[in-house]
């Protein structure tokens, strides 16, 4: 995709014009310039690291566009939108600067070095038996599916509209074998690479990726519902390219789910019932300035994460709290029988408080983990872009979507480091490479 100049102006133009209604706005509701100066700052960056990447590479979706909506959501952060956000602490805010710098510096040096795989010690697998081994860890996940719904009592999916559902699902006590049903999200992108293959026929694709939409719609995830998105998404953008407008169409249907999912899982409430669905998730997230549906949520699933995040630094930084690399090691971890929350104080996850993806490096190794883990996120994340847009090998296609998955779930909490994660990542490179 080629931009042509008088486009690109045009596109400039329309930045800025947003960017000024954007602070006229955000002054109107009374924010202090030290709140409006940072958001402008990291708004430009983002703008601009979204404009370069998209003219550098020809793609929308590469990793420089993904982080700009993190560069954003923490531009927004320093608006005090909802009354569960608080003021900065210095180090909070120079950890943001560092991270999203060294990040960007991480991609930009992939950018101008080769392109490089990790040596694949497991012999590669004929489509054959790649296709008996993914039905394998299908087939195991339809039974811990079927165990966690007994467990359960019923099918979430035909409890639709009820948010006591919601809370049963996380009150509901799951082994580390619940990543075979999580797994339902990467599975129909390489049901589609097999398809490609000629391996599988149409309609073996269809019914299989159906079984694992299913499964993971039962779990009212919208994490694991956007992984599916991404996956499939690059699956057939590998193949062919998909046109410019079809795919903002597809980001618009996917911003109206996630908004649907999330009144579905609040929707028994009276209260919610009464009111809109930005009025109320207004009131539940304390937002006292008068926000559009995009901008509550920004705030409620974006902002107020940040804030979480200056807490638990502080928390840290008061207590001496270091944690010696045990949240960057958390794949390894996961799988040894001693006592997590002993490694993994609530106090201070990021994952329990969700509390972004900035704070782990800092809990590992202070300023040199937010230096160096932060170059390593955008350095491996562009590498493994361009192995994907250079079509190195089907493999990427769910490399990169989990790398999109990490990137874009920044505002939460470091999926970089969690076990599904690294599990995908090698059930990927068994069955695909």
């Amino acid at each position: 995709m080629v931009i042509k100049p008088y486009i690109l102006i045009l596109i400039i133009a329309a930045f800025l014009f947003v960017d000024v209604y954007l602070l006229v706005r955000y002054a109107s509701w009374g924010c202090a310039i030290e709140e409006l100066v940072p958001f402008a700052v990291f708004l430009l960056i983002a703008e601009g690291l979204s404009i370069f990447s998209i003219v550098r590479f020809g793609q929308i979706i590469n990793p420089f566009t993904i982080y700009s909506i993190f560069v954003y959501i923490a531009g927004f952060s320093f608006l005090l939108v909802s009354d569960r956000q608080v003021d900065y602490e210095l180090q909070f805010a120079l950890m943001m600067i560092l991270s999203v710098a060294f990040f960007v510096i991480g991609g930009l040096v992939s950018m101008k070095t080769y392109s490089f795989s990790f040596r694949n010690y497991i012999p590669p697998l004929s489509t054959r038996v790649s296709l008996a081994f993914l039905l394998l860890v299908f087939v195991a996940g339809i039974g811990v599916f079927v165990l966690e719904v007994g467990q359960l009592g019923y099918l979430p999916v035909l409890n639709l509209g009820n948010a006591a559902v919601y809370q049963d699902l996380n009150e509901n006590d799951v082994t580390p074998l619940h990543n075979f049903i999580v797994l339902n999200s990467v599975l129909p992108a390489m049901f589609y690479i097999l398809f490609k293959k000629k391996t599988l026929r149409f309609w073996q694709f269809i019914a299989l990726s159906m079984v694992c939409g299913f499964i993971i719609l039962n779990f009212f995830s919208r994490q694991i519902i956007v992984l599916f998105f991404f996956s499939m998404l690059i699956a057939y953008s590998y193949y062919k390219t998909i046109p410019l407008l079809k795919l903002f169409s597809i980001g618009a249907a996917c911003i109206v789910l996630f908004i649907v999912l999330g009144q579905l899982r609040g929707s028994s409430s009276d209260e919610g019932n009464e009111m809109s669905v930005n009025e109320f998730l207004r009131d539940y997230g304390d937002i006292t300035k008068p926000t559009n549906i995009i901008e509550t949520y920004l705030s409620l699933y974006g902002a107020v994460n940040f804030s979480a995040g200056n807490e638990i630094v502080s928390t840290a930084l008061r207590d001496d709290y270091i944690s010696y690399g045990v949240y960057s090691a958390r794949p390894v971890i996961t799988v040894l029988p001693i006592d997590k929350n002993a490694l993994y104080p609530p106090l201070y996850s990021s994952y329990v408080k969700i509390g972004t993806y900035i704070v782990d490096p800092f809990l590992d190794f202070r300023w040199f983990g937010v230096v160096v883990l932060n170059f390593l996120y955008g350095f491996l994340s562009m590498n493994s872009f361009k192995n994907y847009i250079a079509k190195n090998g089907e493999y990427y296609i769910v490399e990169w979507s989990l790398f999109i998955f990490c990137i874009f779930m920044s505002s939460f909490t470091n999926f970089y480091h969690m076990f599904f994660v690294a599990f995908f990542f090698i059930v990927n490179r068994i069955a695909i490479k």
